[in-house]
C-alpha cells in the first residue's frame, strides 16, 4: 500500500486544489492528549482520488491554507468514531464541520453493534484485516517510521467502501433520516458552551454534600476547569477530582489547614491561594443562592419500577428495528427522561432525548 507524505507547503498546494474540487472528505487524525487539556495534532490523514495522504501539520508553515480549504463549501466530513477527531479540528481551527458522516454510528444503526471499531468494521464489510499495532505511537515525535506511516494510512484507506456500503444500507432500511438527525445532534452538542455553574454536579461524591458545601464545590469545579483551559493541562493535573468533595466538606481556611489534606505537594504549592479563595467565595455565597442537594435516581421510591418499564419499551423497539439498546435508549438517556418526569416536567429543563426526534417516533413516550 502506497501513500503520499505531505510535509512542505510546496507539496501541499496541488493537494489543496484537489480538495477544492471534492464535496466529501475522508479523514482521520492522530493526536496526543496525555499531559495537556487540548489534543495536539500529530498527523492528518486524507483519502482522496484513490490516494492516501498523510499531512504533517508540524512541518507545514502555512497550515491555515489547509484549514481554509477543508472548511470551504460545507463539505461532508467522513470519519470513523468522530468525536475525538472533531475535538482536534475544533482545537486547531475553532470550527466544526457543517456535515459529518460517522461510519461507526452508521454501523450501529445497521445492527453491527453499538461501537464497532474501524478494524472490525473493515473486516466485516471489506473482508480485509487491518493491523492495530501502532496504537501507542507518539504522533508528535519525528521522524515517523515507515510502520507508523503505513498504519496511519490504513486508517483512511477503507473509508470510501465503508461509506458507500453504509449509505446504501441506511437507504435500504429507511434509517437515513434517523442517522442524519443523530449526526446533526452530535454537531449541535459539540457547539454548546460548557455550563460552568453546572460542573459541580458531575463531581464524584457531590450527591453526599449539603447545599452550603455544594456552594464551595461549585466554585472549586469552575476554577479547576478554567485553570485547566488557561494552562492547557488536564483537570486532574490541576487538582485531582477526589479532593474536591473533601475540600468542600472540610473547607480549610489557611494554608496550614489545607496542608492536612493529602493533595499532591506540587498542586498544593502552586494552587493553595486559588483553592482557599474558592472556598472563601463559596462560604460567602448567600443561603438563597446555594445549590439544592443533588438527588440520585435511587432516592426516588418508584425509580426501579419505572426504569424497568421504560427499559422494556426500549428493548422491544431496539429488537424490532435492529438497533443497539445503547444507541436507542441507554441507561443515561432513560435516567434523563425519568428525572425530568420526577421534577415535574420543568418547562425550562432540556427536553429528554427519548422525547425528541427519531427516538420519540419509535418509543412514543409521553
Amino acid at each position: 500500500m502506497s501513500y503520499s507524505y505531505i510535509d512542505t507547503d510546496t507539496l501541499l498546494q496541488p493537494l489543496l486544489a484537489q480538495i477544492n474540487l471534492t464535496p466529501t472528505l475522508l479523514l482521520d487524525t492522530e493526536f496526543i492528549r496525555v499531559s495537556t487539556y487540548f489534543p495536539k495534532l500529530g498527523l492528518l490523514q486524507l483519502h482522496l482520488n484513490a490516494v492516501d495522504y498523510l499531512i504533517d501539520p508540524l512541518a507545514l508553515h502555512n497550515i491555515q491554507a489547509l484549514w481554509d480549504t477543508l472548511f470551504a463549501d460545507n463539505k461532508l466530513f467522513i470519519f470513523h468514531s468522530c468525536k475525538e477527531d472533531l475535538d482536534v479540528l475544533q482545537t486547531c481551527t475553532q470550527k466544526l464541520p457543517a456535515k459529518v458522516f460517522d461510519t461507526q454510528v452508521a454501523a450501529a444503526f445497521l445492527g453491527y453493534g453499538p461501537s464497532l471499531g474501524y478494524a472490525g468494521l473493515v473486516e466485516k464489510i471489506c473482508q480485509v484485516t487491518v493491523s492495530k499495532d501502532q496504537t501507542l505511537t507518539d504522533w508528535l515525535a519525528r521522524p515517523l517510521t515507515e510502520a507508523q506511516k503505513h498504519y496511519a494510512a490504513k486508517d483512511v484507506s477503507y473509508l470510501q467502501p465503508l461509506y458507500e456500503h453504509l449509505v446504501h444500507q441506511l437507504d435500504s432500511t429507511e434509517k437515513t433520516a434517523w442517522f442524519n438527525e443523530e449526526m446533526d445532534s452530535l454537531i449541535t452538542a459539540k457547539q454548546q458552551p460548557v455550563a460552568l455553574e453546572e460542573l459541580y454536579k458531575e463531581i464524584s461524591g457531590a450527591w453526599q454534600l449539603y447545599p452550603s458545601e455544594l456552594a464551595v464545590l461549585r466554585e472549586l469545579a469552575k476554577w479547576r476547569y478554567m485553570t485547566a483551559i488557561s494552562e492547557d493541562r488536564p483537570q486532574n493535573f490541576v487538582l485531582r477530582e477526589e479532593f474536591l468533595a473533601e475540600l468542600s466538606r472540610k473547607r480549610p481556611q489557611t494554608e496550614r489547614e489545607l496542608a492536612q489534606i493529602d493533595i499532591a505537594p506540587q498542586q498544593k504549592s502552586r494552587y493553595a491561594a486559588a483553592i482557599l479563595q474558592c472556598i472563601q467565595t463559596g462560604m460567602s455565597c448567600p443561603v438563597e443562592e446555594h445549590p439544592e442537594r443533588i438527588k440520585r435516581m435511587i432516592d426516588f421510591s418508584q425509580y426501579k419500577n419505572d426504569f424497568k418499564q421504560i427499559k422494556q419499551v426500549v428493548d422491544l423497539a431496539a429488537t424490532n428495528h435492529n438497533l443497539p439498546v445503547e444507541l436507542l435508549g441507554s441507561r443515561k438517556l432513560i435516567n434523563q427522561y425519568l428525572l425530568w418526569s420526577y421534577e415535574g416536567k420543568d418547562g425550562n429543563a432540556e427536553i429528554p432525548k427519548l422525547l425528541t426526534g427519531w427516538r420519540h417516533g419509535l418509543l412514543k413516550l409521553s
